[in-house]
């Protein structure tokens, strides 16, 4: 059996990347270009306690492969997997062992491998759950071990697929599971670390934004909770083309209430609600805010009878199709610019969906409402995306029946 001195031990790093390190440097790394080579040396490794027959190899390596002989092109990998091995500085060993037609990696070989460390942090947080202290501790140690997907470069392969899935799934646990403890003990600070990696290494999880933001409003920081708010529902919106869910909106609501605190002086009160300088140009709300401003005017409209009309404005294609996300997102800014510079500033506007605003006009008429929506349909049709992707409008009077 093989054995490193003390301080030189092979280390292999799946999570976020794919390297191996000896000696504390990292002597190769998987940067994507010598594909079938590294699916070849991680497969071995992630099935390390398995010996793996040459037809199993073959449909692993070879499917695309139009060779009349798939078992010398998987000894042929082989063969260039020990070349890039030996020319490492790795020790000189036999990694890969071969038995006829079977192949295994050499556990006689001790190395370590950060996706069982992982699993073994996270069962061991598991096992303490009696002692939070205990399971805090391993919890913190499962997270900083985990740096990213399973194999980066082999993510989205059909065999690494599950393992990609089935870490994240354990991260993501750890995550939540970490933050039920430390929410006990009122923590936060401690977490807000964690949901910033977490965030790094997946922006579209709604469950760790909504523990970010809880703990950003539990310190008292709610700028921070209204600005990450903001981030992952345009990230949602722009690249999803998805509405945040109810928790995020609650949240939303709940950060708008924190931030106006109690306060006794009307003329401070006065300078908190003035927007500050002078308005250039038409109110743009969060939806959530609009809702309420539609309804609190609704039971006006009820009493008074004033004209008031709601224009909704959609991005398609050529085709009255969904724009494709190569174009959408550009179009998206384009289109807020140009409705914001077109209407009155007593107007109010607000993103509805992934490519749609909404727009509310008080005091006009249907005839104006259509001149202010040609007026948006110009200024919007001076962006050079205008061509690919076409704005349309269209306007109904505000209903108050319903209130």
């Amino acid at each position: 059996m093989f054995t490193q001195p003390e301080n030189s031990q092979i280390k292999i790093y799946m999570l976020g990347r794919f390297a191996l390190e000896y000696d504390g440097k990292i002597v190769l790394e998987d940067e994507g270009k010598i594909h079938k080579v590294w699916t070849l040396l991680g497969y071995l490794i992630a099935n390390h306690n398995r010996k793996l027959g040459a037809q199993e190899l073959t449909e692993l390596l070879c499917s695309d492969d139009r060779s009349s002989d798939p078992s010398k092109a998987v000894k042929n990998l082989v063969y260039r997997l020990r070349c890039v091995l030996s020319d490492s500085a790795l020790p000189i060993e036999n990694y890969v062992i071969q038995t006829g037609g079977i192949y295994s990696w050499n556990n006689n070989i001790a190395c370590s491998i950060d996706t069982e460390e992982f699993i073994e942090a996270y069962n061991k947080a598991r096992k303490v759950a009696y002692d939070p202290d205990k399971s805090i501790e391993f919890y913190l140690q499962a997270i900083s071990i985990y740096k990213g997907k399973f194999l980066p470069h082999a993510a989205y392969d059909e065999w690494a697929v599950n393992a990609t899935t089935y870490y994240h799934r354990l991260f993501t646990d750890s995550v939540i599971c970490l933050y039920k403890l430390l929410a006990k003990k009122e923590a936060y600070d401690l977490m807000l670390p964690v949901c910033e990696k977490a965030i790094d290494i997946d922006s579209y999880d709604e469950d760790v934004y909504n523990i970010y933001i809880n703990c950003l409003t539990k310190l008292g920081k709610h700028k921070e909770a209204l600005s990450a708010y903001e981030a992952i529902t345009n990230r949602l919106y722009d690249e999803l083309g998805v509405n945040p869910s109810k928790e995020l909106r609650s949240l939303y609501r709940d950060i708008i209430k924190t931030l106006k605190s109690v306060e006794t002086d009307l003329i401070a009160i006065k300078e908190d609600l003035n927007e500050g300088g002078h308005a250039e140009c038409s109110y743009f709300c969060e939806y959530q805010i609009f809702k309420d401003i539609y309804r609190f005017i609704a039971r006006r409209v009820n009493r008074t009878g004033e004209s008031i009309f709601i224009m909704l404005c959609t991005l398609t294609d050529n085709k009255d199709e969904l724009p494709s996300k190569e174009y959408l997102s550009e179009a998206m800014e384009n289109l807020k610019y140009s409705i914001g510079r077109s209407l009155r500033k007593c107007d109010l506007f607000s993103r509805y969906s992934h490519s749609q605003f909404v727009v509310m006009l008080p005091d006009t008429s249907y005839e104006n409402g259509c001149m202010v929506g040609k007026r948006i349909e110009t200024a919007y049709k001076k962006n050079k995306v205008s061509k690919v992707v076409v704005m349309h409008f269209k306007l109904q009077p505000l209903d108050p029946k319903s209130f």
